[in-house]
């Protein structure tokens, strides 16, 4: 076979510059091609089906300190305890009206979320608890109570 080489300018492009008629139909089916499936390729569900909600956890992390304050951190007990999925995070504020503030956080089951928003006078004279529960995991951290507990 016999390959001979044309100079650019003279090849025959025919009055829309195209170089031969099946040459010319399969590139221009090419690009409709590809023009279509950029356009349309996004909308074409095959098979799917609704988007699934997000599985609900099966447990609760929560912070667990014994003994904390503000200014000293964790003192007794630091680690993280899980309970079932719709009990809550909960710590305890111990306070004296000096403004000590002593805390202890844990997790709280279903059957004790009574606990989680009271306030009452302790057995030591002066002071009383406040206890505040939340629901996400960790938002008893140290880090996250300003976001979580007001």
């Amino acid at each position: 076979m016999l390959f001979m080489a044309h100079p650019v300018g003279s090849r025959s492009l025919g009055p829309w510059g195209l170089h031969s008629a099946p040459q010319d139909l399969y590139m221009v089916l090419l690009v409709v091609l590809v023009m279509m499936s950029s356009a349309f390729g996004k909308l074409v569900l095959v098979n799917q089906q609704p988007p699934q909600p997000l599985p609900f956890p099966k447990y609760l992390r929560c912070y667990r300190c014994l003994l904390e304050t503000k200014e000293l951190g964790c003192l007794l007990g630091s680690d993280i305890c899980l309970t079932p999925a719709g009990s809550s995070c909960i710590t305890l504020h111990i306070k004296n009206s000096s403004g000590s503030d002593i805390m202890v956080s844990d997790c709280r089951s279903k059957e004790q979320m009574s606990d989680c928003s009271y306030t009452r006078t302790s057995p030591v004279l002066g002071f009383w608890i406040f206890s505040q529960c939340c629901f996400r995991d960790s938002c008893n951290d140290p880090q996250n109570r300003v976001y979580y507990i007001p």
